[in-house]
């Protein structure tokens, strides 16, 4: 693995594509005791305390180049501790709301455009060319820009409120970045990083940042050894992973080849095999108390949807979805909804929520990933219409044949049976 690709030093304000919403707006989070390295600190530990390094040492010497200001380490400090115990605790939460969150980002993302632009050579200077006179005239303007003091660390806890200054929200919105960064790290390395150990790596590297003479616990030869050994770590887990993805491919093929039947001209088989794994998620007891696979939806008029309860475009189709299944109830339509083999029961039932479904769709989860393998070319949302006898039409694209397939589903209520021909896939011919 290619440590760059994991340190944790960047100025990019990207704090809302790191954390869950439902991790925002809340009060403080207690600290632990403080941590030290001995030697009977675990390698995980010391991994830790070297991505703390890295963020205190990169980011406290950019950021404030950047912005105008220093970074205010027990604000950056408490964020951390914030984000590990919301990751644990679902009723804790963070102490900045989305909104505050995005206001202070554009706030400081405009003071940084300005400083850069304050930087930049004119056209003239520009238009000669002269890389080392450009560089040596960014530099000079970089260092005389003001660089405004951030409180002193006294290590006390950190209350964010309306009144906080800028300076102090900023510094915890990249503490919230960057503690959600930890947390990531440590699922892709299947293991929970110690935080205190990564704030222990932040507050030396930033004391280091103050005084060069500062000796940090682990020496750089040592935090070189440490992300060595990780390296390694890290490609022994994807060689796992991908081992274990192909058998499960080839276990998935063996289990689906007697479902798929005969097939149409592009390779889909004919009919919706009903026996077809699924596992219940909503499902109308008149149907099905306990399912395990589709059966109970065999031999009546059916409207399916598959989908995912993390695809943008599934959530816009899906209150339509709602609307034809209203429309088409009394008539004899049956409608299910299957979640692509990827999700969460959580997230299904979340994306369940936000789109207002009601009894009128049953959800059903494809955690198998049987009927994916079978129905679907990898990309959502799809939808059927399926004839009782399980023959059916599917939609690749629900808003442009949205009317076609209401027009299609009103005949099939009506006892007359979609057809779909598809063409075969176009080859190239030999010369």
């Amino acid at each position: 693995m290619d440590m760059k690709k994991i340190a944790l030093g960047s100025a990019a304000l990207a704090a809302f594509g790191l954390m869950g919403c439902d991790q925002l707006g809340g009060d403080k989070a207690e600290s632990k005791a403080p941590a030290a390295i001995t030697a009977n600190t675990t390698d995980d530990q010391k991994f830790a305390y070297m991505l703390g390094a890295q963020f205190g040492g990169q980011n406290f010497t950019i950021i404030p180049r950047q912005m105008g200001e220093e970074l205010y380490e027990d604000a950056v400090i408490q964020a951390v501790r914030d984000v590990v115990k919301a990751s644990k605790d679902t009723n804790f939460k963070i102490q900045m709301t989305p909104d505050s969150l995005q206001a202070i980002s554009s706030r400081y993302t405009t003071i940084a455009r300005k400083r850069y632009e304050e930087s930049r050579p004119d056209s003239a200077m520009l238009a000669e060319g002269d890389s080392e006179k450009i560089k040596a005239y960014v530099d000079s303007v970089t260092k005389a820009q003001s660089v405004a003091k951030a409180p002193a660390s006294t290590g006390a806890a950190v209350v964010i409120a309306g009144e906080s200054p800028d300076n102090t929200k900023f510094s915890y919105l990249l503490g919230l970045q960057f503690a959600n960064q930890l947390l990531s790290i440590g699922k892709q390395f299947q293991t929970e990083f110690d935080e205190e150990y990564f704030i222990l790596g932040v507050k030396e590297s930033v004391a280091k940042v103050v005084d060069s003479t500062f000796t940090l616990q682990l020496p750089q030869d040592s935090l070189a050894a440490v992300g060595q050994r990780y390296q390694q770590k890290m490609q022994d887990l994807r060689a796992a992973a991908i081992k274990k993805q192909q058998e499960e491919e080839a276990k998935l093929k063996e289990e689906i080849a007697p479902l798929r039947g005969d097939t149409l001209a592009n390779g889909m088989p004919q009919k919706l095999n009903f026996k077809v794994k699924a596992t219940k998620i909503s499902v109308d007891k008149e149907i099905a108390k306990n399912i395990e696979n589709l059966e109970a939806f065999a031999n009546k008029p059916l409207f399916i949807m598959y989908f995912s309860a993390t695809c943008g475009h599934c959530a816009h189709a899906a209150p339509e979805v709602l609307a034809i299944a209203k429309e088409f109830a009394p008539k004899g339509l049956t409608t299910l909804a299957v979640a692509s083999g990827g999700n969460q029961k959580v997230g299904i039932r979340k994306f369940m929520d936000n789109a207002k479904w009601d009894e009128t769709i049953n959800v059903v989860w494809d955690e198998s990933r049987q009927f994916g393998e079978l129905y679907s070319d990898g990309y959502v949302p799809k939808v059927y219409v399926v004839n009782p006898d399980g023959t059916y039409k599917m939609y690749a694209a629900f808003e442009i044949q949205k009317e076609e397939m209401k027009q299609d589903i009103a005949g099939l209520v009506s006892g007359k049976n979609v057809e779909w021909n598809p063409e075969a896939p176009k080859t190239e011919e030999k010369k």
